[in-house]
């Protein structure tokens, strides 16, 4: 089996880590499945830019969750905290996808991943791609976002 490069297991586990993260401060908010909390409803805009960046019109789009910047930040890349803070954004939409992803088909993802889920983060206010994943699982804590 081909070993997985360094950069690509860290921006799958920076992704990861993010939704891991953000699911705590979410158990309770809303019964699940359902996007009833009225906080979700400001990243139905970052649905366009996210479709974009995954390159397939067949994919489903599957979850929706708001996440506030500080408390992903520490775990952003570089370029998307510098982005971030240049646009004075306060909050990132993760957006997730699902399909068969190839291999270079999600912008921003590392580009050797294949898989079956993609999980984008668009910035809020001014819809910018700031990250993306290829999974093979959904990280759990975007099960209860569906859309």
């Amino acid at each position: 089996m081909k070993s997985v490069p360094r950069q690509a297991r860290l921006a799958v586990a920076v992704i990861a880590g993010i939704l891991v993260a953000t699911s705590v401060g979410a158990c309770g908010t809303a019964p699940s499945p359902g996007l009833s909390n009225g906080s979700v409803s400001a990243c139905y805009r970052a649905i366009p830019t996210a479709r974009k960046a995954i390159h397939d019109s067949q994919a489903t789009l599957i979850g929706v969750h708001r996440i506030p910047v500080d408390s992903v930040e520490s775990r952003l890349p570089p370029e998307a905290k510098s982005q971030l803070a240049g646009d004075n954004d306060t909050t990132v939409c993760a957006v997730a996808f699902h399909g068969k992803f190839t291999v270079g088909q999600v912008d921003l993802a590392p580009a050797d991943r294949s898989g079956s889920y993609a999980v984008v983060l668009v910035s809020s206010k001014r819809l910018k791609l700031i990250d993306s994943a290829v999974l093979n699982h959904l990280p759990r804590s975007l099960g209860g976002r569906f859309v």
